[in-house]
């Protein structure tokens, strides 16, 4: 959370690491990570795990935007999965 809110402080670093800027008929989302000092281009779909009406994980932003949760989810896909980065391990 802190690092998300570091990086949403300025605007244009989140617009920098999406290189996906408009919704697809696809429903891909592509973002550009640093993944072990490399830059990686990471890819997932637009499918956000909900409890009810809610996001599970990432809650969207006051503006109503999702951009928190489609980087959590493509940082838990270079993890591994949503398990792999629970409670920060």
């Amino acid at each position: 959370m802190t690092a998300l809110s570091a990086v949403a402080e300025t605007p244009k670093r989140v617009q920098d690491m999406f290189l996906t800027d408009s919704y697809n008929n696809e429903g891909i989302i592509a973002a550009k990570l640093f993944v072990r000092g490399v830059p990686t281009v990471v890819t997932v779909d637009d499918y956000l795990p909900f409890y009810g009406n809610n996001l599970f994980f990432q809650k969207k932003s006051s503006d109503g935007d999702f951009w928190a949760a489609f980087l959590e989810k493509a940082y838990a896909k270079v993890n591994g999965n949503y398990e792999a980065i629970g409670l920060g391990w």
